[in-house]
């Protein structure tokens, strides 16, 4: 049996986990994750996805407040002989005195084809970028952030109206049965490490609230690749009556028109917003503080909203 750590936080990490436990080959000796974080208006303490899964199975679980320079964790850890240590969008870069404690080796999942996309946003980034298709990627890690040599890759298809929601799901369809198949196959020596190309390596920002600003001085395309980018979070969004306006559904048209850029045009039952070139179609807002609303609704009850510059 293949005796792991595993290193996880978000709902993506929880998937991967289950697979995992769910193997017959793979003893999981602890998790560790993020801890509690105060939620809502309540600020009520709520666990990480990856913990709630792990109590619910009643693994080991560590949430130590800092990993690097803590060694009080670097000792715990150490009492533990393992095989690999399985990283799963943790969110914080581990030093080396960890990544040499397993006897084997340190495996990260990444959402891209490396060395593409390196660093913080991956999975969103071949969003931005157009790309039709994007690759999951099982790496050996170090502690240079996605630099070491790669295992294996799975491609998967991007459809047009997939935004970051939507990439992620599929993410976390495919995910922990690739690692697992993987891992396995590397653990029986039948997957050579495979270095990577550090020359074509290109790399990915945080993204921030501040990068949902929409600029209808650009094209349509750019704006409608912008939504898929940052749908869920932050959304991408203009002002409209002093308060903030998200545009939650979008598409856009290769239509020249003679109106204003920036203003909102209707057309029939299209709602539009003239760009640089080519127009966005709305299909679905929110306007701050209150619930989504599709286009129609939204414009029956705000008739100043047609022919408004935004």
């Amino acid at each position: 049996m293949i005796k792991i750590w595993f290193f996880g936080t978000p709902h993506f990490a929880k998937k991967v986990l289950e697979d995992l436990y769910n193997s017959s080959k793979f003893e999981i000796a602890f998790v560790v994750t993020w801890i509690d974080k105060p939620v809502g208006r309540s600020q009520a303490l709520t666990p990480t996805p990856v913990k709630e899964f792990a109590l619910s199975k009643d693994l080991k679980i560590i949430q130590p407040q800092k990993i690097r320079w803590n060694d009080e964790f670097l000792n715990e850890i150490k009492t533990y002989q393992v095989d690999y240590l399985v990283v799963v969008a943790y969110g914080k870069i581990l030093p080396n005195e960890v990544l040499e404690v397993p006897k084997k080796i340190c495996i990260n999942v990444h959402g891209s084809i490396l060395p593409l996309y390196r660093w913080a946003s991956p999975i969103q980034s071949s969003l931005i970028a157009w790309d039709s298709v994007t690759w999951l990627t099982i790496m050996k890690m170090s502690e240079w952030m996605d630099e070491w040599d790669i295992i294996d890759v799975l491609s998967i298809g991007i459809d047009k109206f997939d935004t970051s929601e939507t990439l992620f799901t599929k993410f976390e369809e495919v995910s922990g049965d690739f690692l697992t198949k993987t891992l396995i196959a590397f653990d029986e020596w039948k997957k050579p490490l495979q270095p990577q190309n550090s020359e074509d390596a290109t790399y990915c920002k945080k993204i921030t609230k501040e990068d949902g600003l929409l600029d209808f001085t650009k094209s349509a395309p750019t704006l409608f690749h912008l939504w898929k980018w940052l749908t869920p979070w932050p959304g991408i969004f203009t002002s409209y009556e002093d308060k903030k306006l998200i545009i939650t559904k979008c598409d856009y048209l290769k239509e020249e028109i003679e109106w204003k850029t920036w203003e909102v045009i209707k057309w029939e039952f299209w709602i539009w917003i003239k760009c640089w070139e080519w127009i966005l179609i709305l299909k679905e807002v929110k306007l701050e503080w209150k619930w989504k609303q599709n286009i129609s609704d939204f414009v029956n009850g705000r008739k100043n909203f047609i022919w408004t510059v935004l």
